[in-house]
Formats: structure tokens, C-alpha cells, sequence
């Protein structure tokens, strides 16, 4: 009834989930899988390349053309559409912003970039709004428990961020945007490869007007007026293949926003924020024996967050070293893991650290992986066992089968165990509780998968719960008078996602259905900012010279919750509905046009924050033979 209530009040929502739901379900099997097509090479699910017919586990790949369809957007805006993932924002693409992950809280999530976790120690989870679009060549996303191969922060899954490298004969690109809101968006870009020797730079920079983020705001106000931001960024990735065995990789990122927002309904000030945010990898590829492959990273990434006039700062780095080795005999694949990983938070509301402002932790884990894959069989089994320094030792394990029951369909089941400790900032802020324990979670989840040479269709069934929850509680047990951070609450979050696409006449629609619970099973409440029911449909045709898309993205009602136990806001369903179109004109000139909100919806994803409204963008890029 709940759901059914929220169709009601939006019937575009009814239309855009028979769509999705039409779409996954017009597979059936009729053909044998093309064997001369190119399987893509997946590295999340087990740190090292496997084919993606091989992974057992839910897996999405967002590839190069895709990200080029959202020039001028943000990372997050990418990731929506794709199943079991939701994301909450406080305005634009610039302000705070959560990815919910099968409905988890976005620290649940374990956020890479070329292999070097992201992350900030003071709000939990990654930036998602400080990431660069621009300089991304593909993104991996693997949902379900991947503590036994990662650590600590993966209850949810793993999304990992490639950035560009460069291949074949020197190629540069510069591409503009503009659009609405006063978006202005350009990127230069130069790669390629050498010899022994590759390379790729890019830089970039983003202007936006943007809108007024705040509902609650009075005409004619400080806090009534736009709030846009501006960005400017950088990356580097540069390879060499000392011989045949041995290649050494650098890479790094960066990007600096100026952001403007209200912090209250009645400001009078300019508040701005300023974020920056790095990573930095040195990766050594080594293939010692012909089925000997092992990966040397040492990692870093900065995450800094200013706010202004008000004075108010944060300062995450983490430091990683991993060594990741595998060896393949026959049908049997043997990995193991060793890996350190240290955090530094410097932050001025810290007094129960040991030096008041700056909380430092360091994990230090050993993983230990098996496959084996034998005909129509599959199975692999992954333990890892860390030691936190102030968490103490921590035992995560995984199980996974897989059956093909044809050369196009395929069952496949898998168990595992996760934990996420406390940030620095909940462990030493005024507002820290010193008795804190590490969140814990166990998830089941069965799927069936189809594929033929026209057709994709899957179906998950997933079970979390997350035991020792970590939420912001009456005050009593820290020095704050406001509130302290203590285990409240075990999580379930379970639900069904269906996802398929078809390819009829040079028409290719996909679509993908979630129907999950994210439960306090303590208070028996949604978990804030999720909704119940959501959707994605798409199709693509060729016509006329020009690639088209349309796109429709339907949520059911969601509820916001102030605090555990004070009352909640209900956030309305809706559907967006999108356009998208790109032209070659010639070998050197591209063009691409996006309308997006088409209809106009006002809609938020968080109490009191508005969204975008419709906006059009356009983009050209130039890309000279050299």
C-alpha cells in the first residue's frame, strides 16, 4: 500500500516502472552467445583482471561513452540509473551528496580511484561532490559485502573510479560546454603512447550559476539567491613497460571547488565552501611466471573541506600499501592479499584524541582468495583477517557458487561478512563515544542471469543486516550537550532488483527495477532519505546521422527523519525524464546536446533542498589528428 499510494500521486511513475519492468522482462531465450565478442575485464570484484562472465557477483560497468553523455554533470549524476544505487543531494552538483548503495548509508560504501580508497574520516564515506567527472575513463561498480578482499568500509559493496591512460598515437581534445544556469564547462586533454612509454594529462575547469538551493528561503534575502560554484581540476597518468614482465604506473588527480551555500534559511552572509580534494597511486605490475601475477600499490588521498565566513575546517588523508598476488593453475586461481592502511584526520573539534585537533588510526590486513571454475561450475571463497589499531582484529569471510545451466543462462549464490569502523570524527569528536564498536554485517543474495549476442536480463535477491549501527543520539556520554554517536540500531537491507536490456530493428532499451526495505529493525522505520520503489528506463537509437537517448528515472516516496526518534517529512515521489542526442560531423568534430528534467519537475532528494530544474546543455569537442 505504501508504494501503491505513492504511484497514485504520480502517474508518470506507473508509466516509467511498466517501461523498466517491460523492458527486463521481454528477454527469453532463443539464441547462443556470441563466442568472437570481446568479454570486458573486470578488477573490483578480486583486485585482479577477470573476465566479466567469470565474476560472481552483481557488477555494473559505466564506460567511456556513457560518461561523455554527462558532460557538465557530476560523478553521482552518472551512477543514477543504475540499480541499487540512489543518491540524496543538498542543492547542486557542488553541494553535499550521498550515494546510497542497496540502500546503505553511503560510509557503507568503499569508494577507489585507480585502487587508492577515497574517503573522509569526518562525514563518513566519500565526497561524492568532489570528485572530477571530466578525467574519468570508466567506473566498476560490485554491490554486496567485500570485506574479505578489502577491508573495512565495504558493507555495501565497492565503487571504483579508472582515470584516463593514454593508448596509441598522440591524440589531443579540447571540448566546451554551455547550458542553463549559467554552466559553463571546458577540458583539454592530451594522450597517447611511445614505445615503452605511456601518457595522459588533462585539465580542466567548470563555472555554474546554479539556483537557490534552499525552499525554506524569504524573497528578496541572502539566502534566496543562487547558489552556483566554481571548479578546476587536474590529472596525470603516465605508464612504462620496463620489459615484457614488468610495467610501473603513476597516476594522480585533483580538483578545487568554490562552492556557495545557505547555511540557514535567514543567512545574510556569502557562505562558501571551498573542497579539495587528491589521489595519488605508484603502481608496479609484475608477471613473475607465466601464471604468476602480483600488483604493488602505494596509495594517497586528500580530502579537505573549508567553510566561509564561518570558520570551520577538516582534513582527511589516507595512506595505502598493498601487495596483491595471484597464481592460476588450470582450472584452479589462488590470491592473496597483504595490505596497510592509515588514516589522519586534522580537525579542530577533537578533544578526546590524544593530540586535541588531529585522530590517526592505521589497519593492517591479510586476505587470502580461492577459484576454481571446472565446466559449468564455479566457485570462490575469500577470507581476510585485519587488525585495527584501536579496533582490534577483525575476521571477514565470503562464499560464492555459481551453476550455467546453458551457454546463456546462469544461477549464481553467494554469503558473506563485512564491518565498518567508527570515522576519527565519531570516535573523537566532542560529540565521540570512546565505547564505540565497529559496525558489523552479514548479506546473503541469489541471482539468475541471461546473455545472448541482443539481450541481458538479471535478477538479484539480496539480504544485509548491520548489526551495532552507528547514529547520532541523545546527549550523556560525550562532552557535547547536543548529542553523542553511539550503537543504536541493526539495519536490514533487503530487496529485489531486476534489470534487462534488449536490442530490436537497431532500438537497444534497458531498464532496471529495485523493490527493497532499508529498516531500523530497532524503531521499525525506513532508513532517511531512501525510497522503496525505484526505476530507470532507457532507449537508444541511431537517426537521422545523430545517436538519440531518452531516458526516465522514477522514485517512490521517501521519508527524512531530524533524529532517531523525532518526527519524519516525506519527501514526494517523481519522475525525471531526460534527452540526449551526439553527432560526428567529421573525424575531427563531435557534438553533443542534453536536456535534462525535461519536464520541469520540482522534486527533492533532501528536506528543504531543491533540485535542479530543466536545463539544457550542449558540448562540442575538437579532436585534431596530430
Amino acid at each position: 500500500m505504501y508504494f501503491l499510494n505513492s504511484v497514485r500521486h504520480a502517474p508518470g511513475l506507473r508509466s516509467a516502472l511498466a517501461w523498466a519492468c517491460g523492458v527486463a522482462l521481454s528477454v527469453g531465450q532463443t539464441a547462443w552467445a556470441d563466442e568472437d565478442v570481446v568479454e570486458p575485464l573486470v578488477v573490483t570484484a578480486t583486485r585482479t583482471p577477470q573476465a566479466l562472465s567469470k565474476v560472481l557477483a552483481n557488477v555494473s560497468i559505466v564506460d567511456r561513452v556513457t560518461i561523455e553523455r554527462h558532460a557538465g554533470a557530476a560523478v553521482a549524476d552518472v551512477l543514477l540509473g543504475l540499480p541499487g544505487i540512489e543518491v540524496s543531494r543538498a542543492g547542486g552538483p557542488a553541494a553535499t551528496t550521498q550515494v546510497f548503495l542497496r540502500g546503505a548509508d553511503k560510509r557503507h560504501t568503499l569508494v577507489l580511484i585507480d585502487g587508492v580508497p577515497f574517503d573522509s574520516q569526518s562525514t563518513g564515506g566519500a565526497s561524492w561532490e568532489a570528485l572530477p567527472l571530466q578525467m574519468v575513463d570508466h567506473i566498476e561498480v560490485l554491490r554486496g559485502p567485500a570485506s574479505a578482499v578489502y577491508g573495512s568500509d565495504a558493507v555495501a559493496g565497492v565503487i571504483q573510479i579508472f582515470t584516463r591512460k593514454g593508448v596509441g598515437a598522440p591524440q589531443m581534445s579540447v571540448a566546451v560546454g554551455v547550458g542553463d544556469l549559467g554552466l559553463f564547462d571546458t577540458q583539454f586533454s592530451v594522450m597517447g603512447s611511445q614505445s615503452v612509454f605511456d601518457y595522459a594529462v588533462s585539465v580542466g575547469g567548470t563555472r555554474y550559476d546554479g539556483f537557490n538551493a534552499r525552499t525554506n528561503t524569504t524573497p528578496g534575502t541572502r539566502a534566496a539567491d543562487r547558489d552556483g560554484h566554481a571548479a578546476n581540476n587536474y590529472q596525470a597518468q603516465m605508464g612504462w613497460q620496463i620489459d615484457a614482465q614488468h610495467q610501473l604506473r603513476f597516476g594522480t588527480i585533483y580538483q578545487h571547488i568554490n562552492g556557495q551555500y545557505d547555511a540557514a534559511s535567514s543567512s545574510s552572509k556569502d557562505d562558501q565552501a571551498i573542497k579539495d580534494m587528491s589521489s595519488s597511486h605508484l603502481t608496479w605490475t609484475a608477471q613473475w611466471l607465466p601464471n604468476w601475477l602480483s600488483t604493488t600499490t602505494l596509495g594517497q588521498s586528500l580530502d579537505a573541506y573549508e567553510t566561509r565566513p564561518s570558520a570551520y575546517k577538516t582534513h582527511t588523508r589516507v595512506q595505502t600499501a598493498s601487495w596483491v598476488n595471484q597464481i592460476t593453475q588450470g582450472e584452479h586461481t589462488f590470491r592473496s592479499t597483504l595490505e596497510r592502511r592509515g588514516g589522519c584526520l586534522i580537525n579542530s573539534t577533537l578533544p578526546l584524541s590524544g593530540t586535541p585537533g588531529v585522530g590517526s588510526r592505521f589497519d593492517a590486513g591479510l586476505g587470502l582468495g580461492y577459484e576454481w571454475h571446472h565446466d559449468a561450475l564455479s566457485m570462490a571463497v575469500s577470507a581476510r583477517e585485519d587488525h585495527d589499531s584501536e579496533y582490534g582484529e577483525h575476521v571477514t569471510g565470503s562464499l560464492a557458487g555459481g551453476l550455467a545451466l546453458s551457454r546463456q543462462w546462469r544461477v549464481r549464490a553467494s554469503w558473506g561478512t563485512a564491518y565498518k569502523t567508527p570515522t576519527l570524527y565519531q570516535r573523537f569528536s566532542d560529540s565521540g563515544n570512546p565505547t564505540l564498536k565497529a559496525e558489523a554485517s552479514r548479506q546473503g543474495e541469489v541471482g539468475l542471469q541471461f546473455h545472448d549476442q541482443s539481450r541481458e536480463f538479471g535478477l538479484t535477491v539480496y539480504d544485509n543486516h548491520v548489526a551495532d549501527l552507528i547514529s547520532y543520539a541523545a546527549p550523556g556520554i560525550c562532552p557535547s550537550s547536543a548529542g553523542c554517536y553511539r550503537n543504536t540500531a541493526t539495519a536490514e537491507l533487503k530487496g529485489l532488483t531486476l534489470q534487462g536490456a534488449v536490442t530490436v530493428s537497431g532500438v537497444r532499451a534497458s531498464g532496471s527495477v529495485d523493490i527493497d526495505t532499508p529498516k531500523d529493525l530497532d524503531s521499525g522505520r525506513i532508513l532517511s532519505r531512501r525510497a522503496r520503489r525505484h526505476a530507470s528506463a532507457r532507449l537508444s537509437t541511431d537517426g537521422l546521422g545523430w545517436l538519440w537517448g531518452v531516458q526516465a528515472q522514477a522514485y517512490s516516496k521517501r521519508l527524512e527523519y531530524q533524529s532517531a526518534t523525532g518526527p519524519m517529512t516525506p519527501l514526494s515521489a517523481y519522475v525525471l525524464w531526460g534527452v540526449d542526442a551526439s553527432k560526428d560531423i567529421d573525424a575531427s568534430w563531435k557534438v553533443m546536446l542534453r536536456l535534462d528534467n525535461a519536464t520541469d519537475v520540482r522534486y527533492q532528494t533532501a528536506n528543504n533542498y531543491a533540485s535542479a530544474p530543466r536545463s539544457v546543455f550542449v558540448s562540442v569537442r575538437w579532436t585534431p589528428k596530430l
